[in-house]
């Protein structure tokens, strides 16, 4: 039942989310070769989701020996958020929906380990509040990354595909 929302709000809303989470997905590449230090991460970061990308990143971070205490904390903080606001994309993104009276929308989540039913309502102001969170996090990380590491290792993760003249790919053949 669609009756008490409105079709193109929820898609704008929708569409701010999948657009700003792709921003935070660049944001993560660019942070995890400027971490590792080599163009060639390109290769490596084309396969990870933004939760592999987010994790490895806190790992590397914690031994990189050229970033300062006060700087890795600043860049654990930025993938916190980020950890945050792509656990909250992904529900949104993936649950299934469900209009209801009320101009209101509810979830319900598609979990394989569970046969436990929950609902979340939202709104579609707080679909459209957590575009702005994702994009958010995004900057922290690229700020806190920038701080850490300088703005020269923020380039990185490009310099191989200009250098190729295409994107790396994930397909084995490319």
């Amino acid at each position: 039942m669609l009756s008490d929302v409105d079709v193109d709000e929820l898609r704008h809303a929708l569409g701010g989310v999948v657009l700003e989470s792709a921003y935070m997905e660049r944001v993560l590449r660019t942070a995890f070769s400027a971490l590792v230090g080599s163009k060639y991460a390109a290769v490596v970061d084309g396969r990870l989701a933004a939760s592999a990308l987010i994790e490895h990143c806190e790992h590397i971070t914690k031994y990189h020996t050229d970033v300062p205490a006060q700087a890795k904390a600043a860049v654990h903080a930025a993938l916190e958020a980020c950890r945050d606001a792509n656990r909250e994309r992904n529900r949104v993104i993936h649950d299934t929906w469900a209009t209801r009276p009320g101009n209101v929308v509810v979830t319900l989540p598609g979990a394989r380990e569970s046969h436990d039913v929950t609902v979340t309502v939202r709104t579609l102001a707080e679909v459209t509040q957590l575009a702005d969170q994702v994009a958010h996090a995004a900057d922290a990380l690229k700020a806190a990354m920038t701080e850490a590491l300088g703005s020269g290792p923020m380039l990185l993760e490009d310099q191989l595909r200009q250098e190729l003249g295409h994107d790396i790919t994930s397909d084995p053949g490319s």
